[in-house]
């Protein structure tokens, strides 16, 4: 039976020696460039390539993550990069980024690529879409459940890896611009400033605060999955992911030993898997926010969610049974064992948080080193905690010992080191050879240069042969056994014995390596490929058409008022948010007869979000936009763009949801035959001018709305107000009333319930690109989008005629310089007491 992977995070080079040493299979770090993890201690190309051989020499592969989205100016550095990282010998490379993912495809098509979760990939489809790619492996989204990944395991032949143990994103990965939106820093350009993990307050629509048991309402528990590991062998997964490049060595080295012990004894005896208490205490000792098995088994509710505390908690202590005002000393019962140089905290009733060290642990007035039990007392700095406050180790001193052992002294008796037997032949009158070989049979031998003789004073011994011979410490080498054929009173300098075990060395590690090594790209087919990458993609025309407006609505009585104000293009159903009617099947005819009426085109929105069991119904729902007439279907993941493909769908469009960012991907998706797509809203006007395509195909942009920041599967409302999600019998408080989330600064960002008990939270501030239509124009954009779907039908209509207005007025004096009227701009200020935004167009991310 074929063993899951383990895949480890690396953040810093003795994060990889902690991976390694622990039983890692695999592990996944960044460069200093294109990588989704800015913040950490990521590698240069030197460093890369000697991570590479230190790995590879132990057998454990490297993905590289190329993990962000990537602009056109940044194209020619990145195919340098990806150059360099194909010659330094990485087994893969983990994209994000459509456009990445065909360029290297195409262009070093013996690299293998992974899809990174934040493809946002949970269905058959995406991984179908996938490997007509040339993709080899697919990190699923968090949120697809075990039922989910047999249903996709039984269907491609492709690579599934998930996440098992770790910090969880409350939205779908790929989906959230909510750090980028409101700090500049992009998640999905490697800078997310992790804005789930502050403090947010419920409101209802008139402001009102409603309490919570926290305040932390968008921080998850962290994941692990070490006690479903049968259930993830039974799924068919190929790698199990450990999430992590943030965090310190320590913490690699004891997940990782714990999961390979876990993994192992499943595969020994996988009828009787258990896994022993002091595993689970390790695993919540070395951080945790409590744990979660996520979407796995079912929907969490508010067992997904860490409410109280965004980071680490450690393992309760005890509580306070003492504390003396005048030394500072706090007294404790214990429940669990204490010692000098263990992290704590308390968690007092009044006053937020006590944390420190210990320096001074003492028994009554006794100095003692550890305790397990009874009462202790010990020094704070500063704060007053009152009796019962609870009191938690955040960081075990013995624990972070053990885990250091393993990486921090290469000749320590932790270290892992690689067997190796050695066979030496020492005969007069001839050269010696010595012969060695490794636990997987890597062998080979070499012969030295000096020609053995009688001894004259000293003979050569045994002993003095192994002395020589295991002085391996600088390698990953250890004499395992030793055989010596060696003839009587023979002399044997010192320094051949050294030359011959540095030279057998060097040539096992080699065999070793070539193992990992892939086809050479030469310098000249690197330029070639440079040249070469945008020769499939079309000029822009001469000729431009009209500047067409677009919207995307909620309900039947919006589309009234877009297409009564002018509205070119009706973007249309999808996942239906709770409080709008939204459409059902037997409105599609109805919409497209009204559109048409209106000169108009109707476009079918293919849902964001659809499992295995809902393939056939969401397949239903597209056949009968096409037999009713639609003008086209707007795709917002892979998976349904392969549907498309496969139901032969017209007019095929692409939404800003699949980060479409750079001319790569757009050529991808021309190819594809889709007729049109929505750029990225991270994109600046300037990053924008720089598309090659512009005006060739019809390329859209966000210009007004509230812009959803994140997608979540956890419904928000439900779980604060009512039983969770709609399986459970929540009784729909979404349904009654809108709310939104309230931050530290007051500003409320609109949370929506979908459907499917999903939750969109939207921009505080409504984008609002009036005064910048012309600019829009002049850089190649072809259609205007309104954000519309949770807007009511008066706010459609009055904004559609804005932008009607002013659009019309752009055409007729295109050359002149464009101010908006102080009418148009006076409507959209009366419609958005929150204030306006011009979103990245500006200022970029990060």
């Amino acid at each position: 039976m074929e063993k899951m992977e383990l895949l480890a995070p690396v953040g810093s080079s003795e994060a990889l020696q902690a991976a390694v040493q622990n039983g890692a299979d695999a592990v996944y770090f960044g460069g200093e460039i294109f990588n989704a993890r800015q913040y950490a201690d990521n590698f240069s190309i030197d460093d890369i390539r000697q991570r590479v051989r230190y790995a590879h020499l132990y057998g454990v592969k490297v993905y590289m993550t190329v993990n962000t989205l990537v602009s056109n100016e940044e194209m020619p550095e990145l195919i340098e990069y990806i150059y360099r990282l194909y010659n330094s010998d990485v087994d893969a490379l983990i994209v994000q980024d459509l456009g990445v993912a065909y360029l290297i495809k195409s262009f070093f098509p013996a690299m293998v690529v992974h899809a990174s979760t934040q493809m946002t990939i949970h269905n058959s489809l995406g991984v179908h879409f996938l490997k007509s790619m040339g993709i080899s492996r697919v990190v699923l989204a968090r949120e697809v459940s075990f039922e989910n990944i047999e249903s996709i395991g039984e269907k491609t032949t492709l690579e599934l890896e998930t996440f098992v143990h770790g910090a969880l994103c409350v939205s779908y990965s790929g989906q959230c611009l909510m750090s980028s939106m409101i700090g500049g820093r992009s998640g999905n350009r490697g800078r997310c400033a992790q804005p789930c993990r502050l403090t947010y307050t419920l409101v209802d629509e008139k402001g009102i605060e409603i309490k919570s048991e926290g305040q932390h309402l968008l921080s998850p528990r962290d994941l692990k999955m070490i006690d479903h590991i049968p259930l993830l062998d039974k799924a068919k997964i190929t790698s199990l992911k450990v999430e992590g490049r943030m965090k310190r060595p320590e913490y690699v080295a004891t997940v990782i030993r714990n999961y390979r012990k876990a993994i192992d004894e499943y595969y020994e005896n996988p009828d009787d898997y258990k896994v022993g208490e002091v595993t689970h205490k390790e695993l919540a000792q070395v951080f945790n926010r409590d744990f979660t098995t996520g979407y796995f088994i079912e929907k969490p509710g508010t067992h997904l969610m860490s409410y109280q505390r965004p980071n680490n908690r450690g393992i309760k202590l005890g509580r306070v049974v003492d504390f003396d005002f005048r030394t500072k000393r706090v007294t404790i019962r214990l429940e669990e064992a204490l010692a000098v140089g263990d992290g704590f905290v308390i968690w007092v009733t009044k006053g937020g948080r006590i944390a420190g060290e210990i320096k001074d642990l003492r028994r009554g007035n006794i100095p003692t080193e550890r305790e397990e039990k009874g009462e202790v007392n010990f020094q704070i700095q500063e704060g007053s905690p009152s009796i019962g406050d609870r009191v938690f180790k955040t960081m075990d001193i013995e624990l972070m010992e053990k885990a250091r052992k393993t990486f921090i002294n290469s000749n320590s008796q932790d270290v892992k080191k690689i067997p190796l037997n050695f066979l030496i032949e020492i005969k007069e009158g001839q050269p010696i050879i010595l012969k060695a070989c490794d636990n997987k049979e890597h062998c080979d031998q070499v012969v030295g240069q000096f020609i053995v003789e009688k001894a004259r004073k000293h003979a050569a011994t045994e002993e003095d042969i192994r002395r020589q011979l295991e002085r391996l410490g600088n390698t990953v080498f250890k004499l395992n056994e030793l055989k010596i054929i060696m003839d009587e009173n023979v002399m044997v300098p010192l320094s051949e014995l050294n030359n011959l075990r540095r030279d057998i060395v060097e040539k096992i590690e080699e065999m070793i390596l070539q193992e990992f090594k892939k086809p050479v790209i030469t310098k000249e087919t690197y330029h070639c490929c440079v040249e070469l990458l945008y020769k499939d993609l079309p000029l822009p025309r001469k000729v431009r058409e009209k500047s067409k407006l677009s919207i995307r609505i909620g309900d039947m009585l919006s589309l009234k008022g877009a297409l009564e104000e002018g509205a070119d293009i009706i973007y249309f159903g999808g996942n239906k948010l709770r409080r709008k009617k939204g459409f059902v099947l037997d409105d599609f005819k109805r919409v497209v007869q009204e559109c048409h009426l209106k000169g108009a085109k109707a476009v079918l929105i293919i849902p964001r979000i659809f499992y295995e069991g809902e393939i056939e119904k969401v397949k239903k729902y597209c056949l009968e936009g096409q037999d009713v007439g639609v003008d086209g279907f707007l795709t917002e993941n892979p998976g349904a763009l392969q549907l498309a493909e496969e139901l032969d769908l017209r007019g095929v469009l692409c939404d800003y949801t699949l980060n479409i960012f750079n001319d790569m991907a757009v050529q991808l998706l021309l190819k594809r035959g889709v007729k049109g797509l929505t750029l990225s809203p991270e994109l600046t006007l300037k990053q924008i001018r720089k598309f090659i395509c512009l005006g060739n195909t019809s390329v859209e942009c966000l210009v007004h709305g509230q812009v959803p920041l994140m997608l979540s599967e956890h419904c928000i409302i439900g779980n604060l107000l009512g039983k969770g999600h709609q399986e459970k019998g929540c009784p729909r408080p979404c349904l009654e009333k809108a709310y939104g989330l309230k931050d530290r600064l007051s500003m409320v960002f609109p949370i929506e319930s979908d459907e499917n008990c999903r939750t969109l939270l939207f921009n505080t501030k409504t984008l609002n690109m009036l005064d910048h239509l012309l600019e829009l124009r002049q850089a190649g954009i072809g259609s205007y989008r309104i954000e519309a779907r949770k807007e009511e039908a008066y706010w459609v209509k009055k904004v559609v005629a804005v932008y009607r207005q002013e659009i019309d007025r752009i055409e007729k004096r295109s050359n002149c310089k464009y101010v908006p009227l102080q009418e148009s701009t006076e409507v959209l200020k009366s419609l958005s007491p929150g204030g306006f935004t011009t979103g990245h167009y500006y200022r970029g991310v990060e």
